[in-house]
């Protein structure tokens, strides 16, 4: 990658890797196409850009990566070779399994099978752990937010679980955590994070809300009602594998995005069932959960002007951007919104306009389309954007509007960004008549 002074004119820019100074693409005799200088392949990846640690929490260096854990499709002893128990050969082939163990390290077969936790943060109804996840990643049905309630005086249990934040006052937050795992697990770590609505969470833009701890029993241990526990000194109810924890901080959105933030919820248990640090990606990681969702209740006329950041990504090239138009009735969170499963919406009888602006640097100033017409938008907006991603931070900006809305109609419109055909992050825009 290179590297330069803030400020220095890109003609003198020069590569960190060999000196040389940087020259356009294909510019220059012996420059190839794509090259950062001549006769020099462009360098590839980004350094993430520097933050502080999370408070509670410390990075410790480590020099040498993790060593990868070997895996057997069975468990030890359960694949046929096992000679009968109790007999010499049975000796020898355990003393063989422990001195195995002892050289190369230990030999898991599939997690479901040991005695550990497994720890879980739901991102939809039917989501088993099983990732990556394929599916809307950002939409998690286990992350509440209780409105204009300060969280030292929110109850234990929310009062409402499809919630909508609201700016410039207090918030409470809310997680369900799921353990399917055949052990239970002690002082697990729930941490809860706020981004700018992005494209792209990383840790590179997490900002830290507060923490909480929870201890959970295995995947059989059931209770009919909720039940009040403690870890760590800290309430929040049970049902025994499963439990929702309230976060002991208040959260505050700003008003710059109309409170339309994005929400991430980390758990994990350091020693039995951990989550690697820099790991924000809930497609990635059961251990995270994502809810990047707006919602615009309104009648005459329903607006939204929305800046979404592309986020950091590791690796550079051609990102996709697209606005895809979804089913109200098949989006499981909209049901939660209205407190009913059996809620049923109408698409809009007006028809309205959405789509994107063209990627433009982070932090560039937002156009008020919701200022012109109807029929003066449309000429500006497109469902689909190609960006070519480098290491610079870069934003797009979203506009949906229906100039009258009923009682009962609903659209939804989500934003995906993909790389390499696979999305990397997105955001949900409800439009809900009222």
């Amino acid at each position: 990658m290179t590297m330069h002074a803030k400020g220095q004119d890109s003609s003198t820019m020069r590569c960190a890797q060999c000196g040389r100074p940087l020259v356009p693409d294909g510019a220059g005799e012996g420059t190839k196409p794509g090259a950062c200088c001549p006769g020099h392949a462009r360098h590839r990846g980004c350094e993430p850009p520097p933050r502080c640690p999370d408070p509670g929490t410390a990075d410790v260096p480590q020099d040498r990566p993790s060593p990868k854990v070997k895996i057997t499709s069975t468990r030890p002893g359960r694949d046929g070779q096992r000679p009968p128990r109790n007999t010499p050969a049975d000796q020898r082939w355990f003393r063989d399994q422990v001195r195995s163990t002892l050289t190369d390290g230990p030999r898991f077969g599939p997690r479901k099978d040991e005695y550990l936790p497994f720890l879980l943060v739901r991102s939809s109804a039917g989501d088993s752990g099983a990732r990556p996840f394929s599916g809307v990643f950002w939409e998690s049905p286990d992350i509440f937010v209780v409105p204009g309630i300060d969280a030292a005086a929110a109850p234990l249990l929310p009062s409402t679980f499809g919630g909508v934040a609201k700016a410039g006052v207090p918030n409470t937050l809310y997680a369900q955590i799921w353990n399917l795992g055949k052990a239970p697990a002690f002082r697990a770590r729930v941490e809860f994070f706020w981004f700018n609505p992005s494209l792209g969470i990383s840790r590179a833009d997490a900002q830290f809300i507060g923490a909480t701890w929870v201890d959970l029993g295995n995947r059989f241990t059931r209770s009919a009602s909720w039940t009040e526990a403690r870890s760590a000194g800290l309430p929040y109810v049970t049902m025994g594998s499963h439990a929702i924890v309230r976060c002991p901080v208040s959260w505050v959105p700003e008003f710059v995005n109309n409170g339309h933030e994005c929400l991430v919820v980390r758990v994990s248990e350091p020693m039995l069932d951990a989550a690697p640090p820099e790991q924000f990606s809930a497609a990635a990681d059961r251990h995270i959960a994502q809810r990047n969702i707006a919602v615009v209740t309104s009648s005459s006329p329903a607006n939204i002007d929305l800046t979404l950041d592309l986020g950091f990504m590791p690796e550079t090239g051609p990102a996709e951007i697209e606005v895809v138009e979804a089913d109200a009735n098949g989006t499981d969170w909209l049901k939660l919104h209205m407190n009913s499963r059996s809620a049923r919406f109408a698409a809009p009888a007006q028809k309205g306009v959405w789509g994107l602006l063209p990627a433009q640097p982070a932090g560039s100033r937002q156009l008020p389309v919701s200022g012109l017409q109807l029929d003066q938008r449309a000429p500006l907006l497109r469902p689909h954007e190609t960006v070519q991603r480098g290491c610079d931070p870069l934003a797009v900006q979203f506009h949906a509007g229906i100039g009258d809305m009923q009682p009962g109609e609903a659209q939804v419109l989500r934003i995906v960004q993909r790389m390499g055909g696979l999305p990397v992050g997105g955001y949900t825009v409800v439009l809900l008549g009222k």
